[in-house]
């Protein structure tokens, strides 16, 4: 909300409910239910004093509250100290005052001698460098405290990796390299993770391999040790000290629950550095790889549909509405200019697609699949002016891009509200003022431009809606959109439905695609 942009005349100020109305807002747009929040284990932030930059979205940046490490075992103690010289913190350095901007951790897969060692890390470790290398250098830090200068030459943002190489130096210093695990772990194995979290020393945590994590697009391997902020990019070992993952993220409100990207990905990363050619410029690639990633996801969608029983899908086969096409002409024309992609591959078997729900006697298009996650809320007790009721439904395939910007997720939020003891014009200005917080979201930023909306009234199989659709586009990333549809109910003095499709980091087109199929499940 701007605080800039005063709120126009609302007759709810003027009937001496404000109380009510201001309640109304807030609850009507809260989610519903604390969701548990996963959250990457991001890099030391100097300028913060906590932490900052890849899973939520409540999302990814929030701060991760440090775990408590238990004691090494015996086998532990030896592990580190035989593979601690492998390890390096990795430090973003910003030109302009030549300090630490952020930390994290890495480790050594190579050694080329004279033409530099070739290591690994996480991309959100490195994002800020990525997207704006003018502002920002890179430096290693060993355990011994040597420092060496390196550069980026690869990332995948889609599974959180980067791969760094140091600059030529003399004399030319031999770094003793990780071997990677070729074999698959079994769950139950003892796995040992090891960084520099929050600054404090390089360390080793054990834990247990637990088998491949539940409800992620991409594979996550299920890490039962402690991991902190600072751990990012740096390895999982077993107890042979081969490399089989990268520290990644941590489970808030949880202890010992922690994430690793699979072996797999890193060997997948590494042939792709290790021939392509060095570049200075990565904001393009960022763009491929996440406009690839929202290719992916809405791909399941329509996976989704064609795999419908007949009878389930002519069910769902009535016509577009017409306000689904109000906002193309605005910005067709950018949606056009992004080069092929190819979809990321090595995915689970998660599902996702639209599916209907009843909510207080009303059919309400939602998300379905082992991607996400619904949560009901309501006002309740015997002395209401009104009833609410509310259904949030959200998909678990958001991207770290930098910061507090993601991209690739979706959600679909309905409010529904009953009158019950309110003079009609206060229930309607109930209802008004809630929606009208929709139109006040996306006034531009230094990540996002200004939010361009269009609106009509559209008339459904049952109801009346105005229906907006509102696009802001993402200044450092070509082609990549967030897309939102909001449809208010407004043939009912006694009764308001307000339904949003939120979509985060889509092209034009596969919004328009959503959205189409959003609006012909309303009713």
């Amino acid at each position: 909300m701007n605080p800039l942009n005063p709120m126009p005349v609302n007759p709810c100020y003027i009937l001496r409910r404000t109380a009510i109305c201001i309640c109304v807002v807030i609850q009507l747009f809260q989610t519903v239910s604390a969701k548990p929040n996963i959250t990457r284990n991001k890099p030391t932030d100097s300028a913060a004093g906590e932490s900052q930059p890849a899973v939520q979205a409540a999302k990814l940046i929030s701060q991760v509250a440090p775990v408590a490490l238990p004691p090494a075992s015996a086998s532990a103690r030896e592990l580190f100290a035989r593979y601690k010289d492998r390890l390096v913190q990795v430090r973003i350095l910003r030109n302009s005052a030549n300090e630490q901007s952020s930390l994290g951790s890495g480790f050594v897969v190579r050694d080329d001698g004279a033409a530099g060692v070739w290591l690994l890390t996480n991309y959100h470790v490195v994002s800020s460098l990525a997207i704006n290398p003018e502002k920002f250098r890179l430096e290693l830090r060993q355990t011994n405290e040597r420092t060496v200068r390196a550069k980026l030459m690869a990332i995948d943002v889609i599974h959180d990796l980067a791969v760094l190489r140091t600059e030529p130096e003399s004399p030319v210093v031999p770094w003793p390299a990780f071997s990677l695990r070729e074999s698959l772990l079994t769950q139950g194995e003892r796995v040992f993770a090891l960084g520099n979290p929050l600054e404090l020393g390089f360390l080793i945590s054990d834990g247990i391999y637990n088998g491949p994590a539940e409800s992620r697009i991409y594979e996550q391997m299920l890490f039962s040790g402690a991991l902190n902020s600072g751990m990012s990019g740096g390895p999982a070992i077993d107890e042979s000290g081969r490399v089989v993952g990268v520290n990644v993220a941590t489970q808030r409100r949880a202890m010992l629950i922690s994430f690793l990207v699979p072996i797999r990905y890193v060997r997948q990363l590494l042939e792709r550095a290790w021939s392509a050619a060095p570049r200075n410029e990565w904001r393009s690639e960022i763009a491929r790889q996440l406009l690839a990633h929202q290719d992916f996801v809405v791909g399941k969608f329509f996976t989704a549909e064609q795999t419908k029983p007949p009878a389930a899908a002519s069910a769902t086969s009535a016509q577009v509405p017409a306000a689904t096409t109000i906002a193309t002409s605005s910005a067709t024309s950018s949606a056009n200019s992004s080069a092929p992609r190819t979809s990321p591959s090595s995915t689970t078997s998660a599902n996702v697609g639209f599916a209907s729900q009843t909510l207080s006697g009303r059919i309400v298009p939602t998300l379905d699949g082992s991607l996400t996650k619904c949560w009901a809320g309501g006002r309740d007790g015997e002395r209401l002016r009104y009833q609410q009721d509310t259904l949030n439904c959200s998909l678990n395939s958001e991207l770290f891009v930098r910061n507090n910007l993601y991209a690739g997720s979706l959600s679909i939020n309905h409010a529904l509200l009953r009158n019950v003891k309110l003079a009609t014009p206060q229930f309607l200005a109930l209802f008004n003022q809630s929606t009208f917080l929709n139109s006040l979201y996306g006034r531009g930023s230094a990540e996002m431009t200004p939010t361009e909306c269009r609106d009509d009234y559209v008339k459904t199989t049952v109801h009346v809606y105005r229906v907006s659709i509102c696009v802001a586009g993402f200044r450092k990333f070509d082609g990549v959109y967030d897309y939102t549809v909001s449809a208010n109910q407004v043939d009912d003095a006694s009764e308001r439905m307000s339904s949003v499709l939120s979509m985060k980091g889509v092209s034009f087109k596969n919004g328009q695609r959503l959205s189409d199929m959003f609006l012909e499940r309303l009713q």
